[in-house]
């Protein structure tokens, strides 16, 4: 079992409120936690558990931005040679289909 650590974190207001609201039984916050970590919060759940929660929903959320900047920067990296490819790999089995169906 790993062991557990626990971190002071400095909350403002804003933050605070932000939690009142995830802590909500039928809020939208509080469904959309559950819906990016399956972890159900509720007024009775503890105020580190739903920090908790809401550390695995950011880390998430960070991971999908990542995948999506890796996949911005492969796209930008396609030139104009990788697109020739591609499009001489789809004539080529064009012609081919059209052989298929004249039974040649």
């Amino acid at each position: 079992m790993a062991a557990v650590v626990r971190k002071s974190v400095p909350l403002d207001t804003p933050l605070e409120d932000a939690i009142r609201r995830f802590r909500l039984h039928g809020t939208p916050e509080n469904q959309a936690l559950w819906q990016v970590t399956g972890i159900r919060v509720d007024g009775d759940t503890s105020e580190a558990e739903v920090l908790r929660a809401l550390l695995h929903a950011g880390c998430h959320a960070v991971e999908e931005k990542a995948m999506e900047n890796g996949y911005a920067a492969l796209a930008a990296a396609h030139d104009e040679e990788d697109r020739a490819y591609e499009a001489a790999v789809r004539a080529r089995g064009a012609r081919r289909r059209s052989r298929v169906g004249t039974g040649e």
